[in-house]
């Protein structure tokens, strides 16, 4: 077996294997995309704000955004400003007045995908679900609501692009990586896999294009007779930040739901396999957000706040299954030396090994293979005024689940309201569980978290305690 695919697949080995031998220095392994240098998770803190080390740096080398098709994923260009302040400025900012549209989304979501296949209301028989399936299409709907608003969130053609799309540029990126490189810039055009991308680009063009061109002119015609007009969808955000500014709404859009399908989906599902395998957390769960939303009367601006146990659960979640087997993925931009005496070159790539959230006797104790839904709330608890550093969105050098430092995650807060509004309403609807014998699945890969796609949940159709 190559060595690339030898990472891939067995990357958990691979990096177990290195730490053995050298427990408090870095190493090398031969990664995905060539050699990729490992450091232990005592170099976190070290090496999170550094400046000479890129994150944007490894999607420009690991992705190809330089060929038609993958220009989506380009790390450079005029629009890239602007995405990360569409982000922070505004839909970050408007999560509380978003969180009711995101559940009514979820609600024509759930009537669509989830409830023709549970049986007739009253029915308790258990159906049988690929739920690995279901994820991104709900996701997708989901966080289109946001990105597009209505009625283009729903829209077929834009839905499939953005899911295809997601799975599709991953597999054009892994039939690049075993082309040598003096080739690829002929080889990318007669690729079948790079010929999918760039169609589904081209298609994506089509249906935002003419959708923003529609709101631009509504808008204008709107302010000519002196009348407000209201933002409350990326679209509008993203021409409202660039101002004068170039960018290219189709590609940041895209980039927008890559981002928000390819994470999100992996997350919730690893958190209702968690909570499957562990149905006692499931009536807890579900007991705290009854209380909170008949409590709140609805969706108040601090109801999913106030969800403590579930923010715990997802956390916990996060820990036993991030994403990628590397979490604080960097490139060298300007040579240096580590404080141990370690240099690493210009251009190196490197990573910190994310199992070290999951070793028994380490930060989390003796049980941390183990599911421990409220292991995060009581470390709240107890910590007094500091217990927020244990939120899901929180970051720290023990939880690199949405990194750490200042190239952490910046979408996290709308991944964790989306995924919060997502896990209620699957709790809430229906039950959860294991045919007799099996679990959850493993990884199909071990240098991401992707769980067997055949691999089939049981659910069934329960009536909600309230109304969402």
């Amino acid at each position: 077996m190559k060595t690339k695919e030898r990472f891939v697949r067995y990357a958990n080995e691979v990096l177990a294997q290195g730490m053995a031998e050298h427990p408090t220095r870095p190493f090398q392994v031969n990664g995905a995309n060539g050699p990729l240098i490992i450091l232990p998770a005592g170099f976190a803190e070290e090496i999170r704000n550094d400046p000479r080390l890129s994150f944007t740096g490894v999607i420009e080398q690991n992705f190809f955004p330089h060929y038609s098709g993958l220009e989506i994923f380009s790390p450079i260009g005029p629009g890239n400003d602007i995405l990360q302040e569409v982000v922070r400025k505004h839909l970050t900012l408007s999560l509380d007045t978003l969180t009711p549209a995101l559940s009514d989304e979820m609600a024509v979501a759930t009537a669509a995908l989830l409830t023709p296949n549970a049986g007739a209301e009253g029915n308790n028989k258990w159906q049988a679900l690929k739920f690995f399936h279901v994820a991104p299409e709900l996701t997708a709907r989901v966080s289109s609501r946001a990105f597009l608003g209505a009625p283009l969130c729903r829209d077929p053609t834009w839905l499939s692009i953005s899911v295809k799309y997601t799975i599709d540029s991953f597999f054009a990126v892994r039939a690049l990586r075993v082309v040598p490189p003096v080739l690829r810039p002929i080889a990318h055009r007669f690729l079948p896999e790079m010929r999918v991308v760039r169609d589904e680009v081209k298609a994506a063009k089509q249906v935002v294009g003419a959708e923003v061109e529609l709101r631009r002119r509504a808008r204008f015609e709107a302010e000519m007779r002196g009348e407000e007009v209201k933002s409350d969808d990326a679209i509008a955000w993203f021409d409202e930040v660039a101002g004068e500014r170039e960018y290219d709404i189709v590609r940041e859009q895209m980039m927008l739901s890559v981002a928000a399908i390819h994470t999100t989906s992996v997350t919730l599902i690893a958190l209702l396999y968690d909570l499957a395998e562990n149905p006692e957390w499931i009536e807890r769960v579900r007991e705290e957000v009854v209380a909170v939303l008949r409590e709140d009367g609805g969706w108040r601006k601090n109801t999913l706040y106030k969800m403590k146990l579930l923010d715990s659960c997802m956390k916990e979640s996060q820990r036993l299954h991030t994403v990628g087997a590397l979490a604080m993925n960097r490139r060298v931009e300007q040579a240096m030396t580590l404080s141990d005496g370690t240099y690493l070159p210009k251009g190196a790539l490197l990573g910190i090994p994310t199992s070290t959230m999951r070793t028994p006797g380490g930060r989390w104790g003796g049980d941390a293979a183990r599911f421990v839904g409220d292991r995060f709330l009581k470390l709240r608890e107890e910590s007094g005024g500091s217990g927020n550093r244990f939120q899901f969105v929180s970051t720290s050098a023990d939880h690199m689940g949405f990194g750490y430092g200042r190239q952490a995650c910046p979408g996290r807060f709308f991944a964790a309201t989306q995924i919060k509004v997502t896990i209620i309403h699957l709790l809430l609807h229906f039950d959860w569980r294991w045919e007799e014998g099996k679990g959850q699945p493993q990884s199909v890969i071990q240098s991401e978290h992707i769980p067997d796609p055949e691999a089939e949940i049981l659910f069934r159709r329960r009536t909600p305690e309230v109304e969402l």
